[in-house]
């Protein structure tokens, strides 16, 4: 089974998304980083999940950034660090809902011939009051930019995946429920309804040749819930813990 590193994390504690973040998690052997994207407000993409320090640093410009505290890259250099690190495989969140952004983003993975490596991310559908900042119709326009661009969606509605893998042409698909969150975690179960049906659906879409992801997951029970529903990988901020439960379970 993958084990992804949620925002680059070694590290429950960590803040993630850094140089020293993604360096700590390839050394753990893991099978690919997940990491967000977004603009500065001066157009500037770097790799930033918008609103997780004080100051937002979408709010501020490249120079400022640049000569402050915060340790943040640009997405080329996010790029250029992804190109030396062998054969582990990003996958890139776009964290605005922008047509631009997107283009940027797989211009630049083009450019260095990462298509095979990185995964451009976005959610189903936006949700207000959820911070769910994409939408999936980013991912459709990825696809007409470059065909060979591979593309992740985080299913919101989980009822039928395999439609959504259909209707969004997509090389993986992950779902889960919002962490620590009971309302979502229930509803999610309530939409697919029991884990039989779940396991059916997964199997179809590995059938058609699309990765089966499930995350974001840090508590014990949630991971083992997971492993045992047959998912290609896991997406977690602990994963050293996930190694530990797949000795146990595979």
């Amino acid at each position: 089974m993958e084990i992804w590193a949620h925002q680059g994390r070694s590290e429950i504690d960590e803040l993630g998304n850094s140089f020293k973040n993604f360096i700590a998690s390839y050394r753990l052997g893991i099978s690919g980083i997940e990491t967000d994207v977004c603009f500065t407000a001066d157009w500037k993409a770097i790799i930033y999940h918008p609103g997780s320090t004080k100051p937002d640093l979408t709010h501020l410009t490249w120079p400022v950034i640049s000569n402050s505290i915060f340790n943040v890259m640009d997405l080329y250099s996010f790029l250029d660090l992804a190109t030396t690190l062998n054969d582990l495989r990003f996958c890139i969140d776009i964290k605005q809902d922008s047509l631009y952004l997107v283009e940027i983003v797989v211009k630049a993975v083009t450019d260095r011939r990462l298509q095979n490596r990185v995964y451009l991310t976005a959610f189903q559908c936006q949700i207000p009051g959820f911070g769910l900042e994409s939408n999936a119709g980013l991912l459709l326009h990825a696809k007409e930019i470059n065909p060979t661009i591979k593309t992740h969606m985080i299913a919101v509605w989980p009822s039928n995946i395999i439609k959504l893998v259909k209707k969004y042409r997509l090389n993986a698909i992950s779902f889960g429920w919002l962490p620590d969150s009971f309302i979502s975690k229930w509803l999610f179960k309530l939409l697919v309804f029991d884990e039989y049906k779940l396991r059916d659906q997964i199997m179809e879409v590995q059938k058609m040749g699309v990765k089966v992801w499930a995350g974001i997951f840090n508590k014990e029970d949630d991971l083992v819930y997971f492993i045992k529903s047959g998912v290609d990988g896991i997406f977690t901020d602990r994963p050293l813990e996930l190694k530990r439960l797949l000795q146990c379970y595979e």
